[in-house]
């Protein structure tokens, strides 16, 4: 049996909360059944940097949640989505 989820008070919450700021160096994703894992790795300091100097953050979602992400990150970067490309055979038979 699972407890109940109870939201904190915001005086607590205050106390609890955490803001980090960083440099992005580094990502990778593993999908771990229908759902996945974002890796995220950040510096706080200028290079060299060694290996206690990365901070990663792992983050799980779904492929909702992966593709809402991804779209805002075109949309903010102001880019395009790649286009698929149809495979040999489509190429082919035109």
């Amino acid at each position: 049996m699972t407890a109940p989820l109870v939201r904190p008070r915001e005086k607590d919450m205050a106390s609890h909360s955490r803001e980090d700021y960083g440099a992005l160096v580094g990502w990778s994703t593993e999908k771990i059944g229908d759902r996945m894992t974002l890796r995220m790795q950040s510096v706080c300091k200028p290079g060299p940097h060694r290996r206690g100097d990365v901070h990663s953050q792992f983050y799980f979602m779904d492929k909702q949640q992966a593709l809402q992400l991804g779209n805002y990150l075109f949309e903010i970067a102001g880019e395009s989505k790649p286009q698929r490309r149809p495979g040999w055979l489509a190429r082919l038979l035109g």
